[in-house]
């Protein structure tokens, strides 16, 4: 069986001439597929069934004198990497084990191949996961801020980069802004800039144009958090006409605005823009200025939401289209 997009002929490598087995290796297999050096023994009929490509090639006759292998005709697969397709075919054998969380590696195998060669199945599972860790809904993300660690993918240290990278390569545009603010919030400019060690065995980079609309939007959030919050900065606000104790609350005001980092990234001082109330903000403040305080930064909420795809040269929420 040929390759399954024609591709110029090339001279074999002695890689491809010897190539070694999956575990993935089904005996009443009917078909091999060939990804770089690995092969995989599985069924026609499980990936017709998944894959609308699959379901295509094989309704059309094959050219006799193909290859083959234990019987089977080797189907060679150009351009993929054998670790996705170990990944991918682990998930499509397994239908009745819809993990809880999946690893990063398996949500992007499902997209990559998914995508590829039709698979609508994983693709939407690998898509569902990650707009449920990061939702374009503004009452879906209140119930994701101050989650620990994912819920849908296994977590880890530096994932959300890995997310972010993902989101621009597959254009998942409504969950762009989400995962930006969290990098912005969870790790420091070097961590950005410079990576992050993953396992201690691989180093996360994102590209210099991911980079850069980081940069860039970090800058505009501080910039809209100065001119939108004028409770931390103002006197008409706090003290409040109704205050107990101007002079504590005064200098209360000026220590939480101390607090929040307005002039740096750190671990609340960027994703305060669209955060809840924190109960401790209150803390130094009459019941009064801290009731003033809370309503004025609520009322605030909904336009910082509204502007947030704004901030990394997104359009407005109603504008982000996912490619798909």
């Amino acid at each position: 069986m040929s390759d399954i997009a024609a591709s110029p002929k090339r001279q074999r490598t002695e890689e491809e001439l010897t190539p070694t087995r999956s575990h993935i290796w089904k005996p009443f297999g009917d078909i091999v597929l060939q990804v770089e050096s690995t092969q995989f023994r599985v069924s026609r009929d499980v990936l017709a069934n998944q894959s609308s490509v699959f379901a295509d090639m094989f309704s059309v006759p094959q050219p006799p004198n193909e290859p083959t292998v234990e019987g089977c005709p080797v189907v060679i697969l150009p351009g993929d990497s054998a670790k996705d397709w170990e990944l991918l075919l682990d998930v499509l054998y397994e239908p009745f084990d819809d993990k809880e969380r999946r690893s990063f590696a398996e949500i992007a195998a499902m997209l990559r191949l998914g995508r590829k060669y039709g698979i609508s199945t994983a693709e939407a599972n690998a898509l569902r996961r990650i707009r449920f860790e990061y939702p374009s809904d503004c009452a879906q993300w209140e119930e994701r801020v101050g989650c620990d660690e994912l819920s849908k993918i296994e977590d880890y240290c530096g994932i959300a980069l890995d997310l972010l990278k993902l989101a621009y390569e597959f254009g998942i545009n409504s969950c762009i802004p989400t995962v930006s603010l969290n990098c912005l919030a969870a790790y420091s400019p070097d961590e950005i800039f410079n990576g992050i060690e993953r396992f201690g065995q691989s180093r996360i980079n994102i590209p210099v144009e991911i980079q850069t609309q980081l940069a860039f939007g970090f800058m505009k959030i501080m910039q809209f958090q100065r001119e939108a919050y004028p409770w931390l900065d103002n006197d008409e606000v706090i003290p409040c006409g109704s205050c107990k104790g101007e002079t504590d609350c005064t200098a209360s005001r000026h220590a939480l605005r101390r607090s929040l980092s307005w002039s740096g990234i750190t671990n609340n001082g960027a994703c305060f823009l669209i955060d809840l109330w924190d109960p401790e903000w209150s803390e130094g403040f009459c019941d009064d200025c801290a009731e003033a305080g809370k309503m004025s930064f609520t009322a605030t909420r909904g336009k910082a939401w509204e502007a947030l795809p704004t901030f990394f040269g997104l359009g407005k929420w109603e504008e982000l289209k996912d490619l798909e």
